[in-house]
């Protein structure tokens, strides 16, 4: 992926935040600079996975497996066993019409998906056993205030304002129907790099091609940002 295509989707979904009344921190615009100058808050935000991640699920095909998204805060997932801290995380999600992301699931995760605002949300679910395998049973989500019942592979239209709670083990693709969405996720904190099974499993992303200087900071350029290796 070009850091200029990067760059111009961070640009996009600012501006749809903005239309939507989604008012992001301000480390959202901190360009790499700005990043290494506030080196305690810039280990804060690595260390919890913060800021901008523009994702490609299948190499080539963003257009419809793909989304961007900012995480705008993350607990420490180590906390979930004192039951206590910080033990919740927010995303803002911006989904062009036709694009999503791919069926995965969580182990430990519960998490409300959101439309914030734009066209409609689908979303297609099954439930899996504990080695990931579907199973095809129904099963009952709750959708705001009100449980509905599922067969496997159902699927469920979020219109803005409402949102669905996913528990873990609950398989879930979703994707904008109609026009661009702004979503939101949140969730118990946790670890994107650990408790995120998808079906079939992903390949890790190319490097970055950098054809020209960075304006934003990505997830991808924590590390290198901080003094590491790229």
């Amino acid at each position: 992926m070009k850091r200029s295509f990067i760059e111009s989707r961070i640009e996009m979904m600012l501006a749809q935040c903005a239309r939507h009344g989604l008012a992001l921190p301000p480390f959202a615009l901190w360009t790499p600079p700005q990043f290494r100058a506030e080196r305690d808050a810039a280990q804060r935000i690595a260390a919890g996975g913060l800021g901008w991640n523009i994702v490609e699920f299948t190499p080539g095909a963003f257009a419809t497996k793909g989304l961007s998204a900012f995480t705008a805060r993350m607990g420490d997932w180590r906390d979930l066993a004192r039951g206590r801290g910080r033990l919740y995380g927010e995303k803002a999600l911006m989904l062009e019409d036709g694009q999503g992301a791919p069926h995965h699931y969580h182990v430990v995760k519960t998490e409300d998906i959101l439309n914030r605002g734009g066209a409609r949300l689908m979303l297609e679910l099954f439930k899996v056993d504990y080695s990931g395998r579907r199973l095809d049973e129904p099963f009952r989500v709750l959708k705001d205030a009100t449980m509905i019942d599922l067969r496997a592979g159902g699927r469920v239209a979020l219109e803005p304002g409402e949102s669905i709670v996913l528990e873990p083990y609950v398989a879930h693709s979703f994707w904008a129907e109609g026009g661009l969405v702004v979503a939101g996720e949140v969730s118990l904190a946790n670890d994107d790099a650990t408790d995120n099974y998808f079906l079939p499993a992903l390949t890790p992303p190319d490097p970055i091609e950098e054809d020209i200087p960075a304006r934003y900071v990505t997830v991808r350029d924590h590390h290198a940002l901080l003094g590491g290796s790229p």
